[in-house]
């Protein structure tokens, strides 16, 4: 069964973009505009990544992030990627502090992105102490 991926992405051209690119790598990609939407899609396609944006209406990613890692949800927690044009530092530690496994900034390179979900779904699950990676 190929892997399920959540994108959240208020970008209707980012988001076909990764759609197109992930479908045809052979994942299964739903997609979501905003971060409550994701968050309705994750709890219902129960996925093993999300990737997501931080700017975007409704919730950000970052409270996206938060809501999956810290209520009560029944669900397996997906691997996360941050993928956002913010690339302050304090941006990064906070991504990374609410839960993210990565934090890769805008504008990124697809073929790299392909390669870090294929490092994230190899992994076992998240323990307290592994770190989360920056790109």
């Amino acid at each position: 069964m190929a892997p399920k991926i959540v994108i959240a992405e208020d970008d209707p051209n980012i988001l076909e973009l990764l759609k197109i690119f992930l479908n045809d790598r052979g994942y299964d990609v739903t997609c979501a505009s905003d971060g409550r939407e994701a968050l309705e899609k994750v709890g219902e396609i129960k996925p093993d990544l999300l990737i997501t944006d931080v700017m975007m209406p409704r919730m950000n990613g970052y409270q996206l992030v938060n809501a999956l890692c810290n209520e009560q949800y029944d669900i397996e927690l997906p691997k996360i990627i941050i993928l956002t044009s913010r690339t302050d530092p304090a941006d990064i530690r906070r991504g990374l502090t609410v839960g993210a496994d990565m934090y890769i900034q805008k504008p990124f390179d697809l073929e790299e992105i392909d390669s870090q979900i294929k490092e994230l779904l190899e992994e076992r699950p998240k323990t307290e102490d592994q770190r989360p990676k920056t790109l």
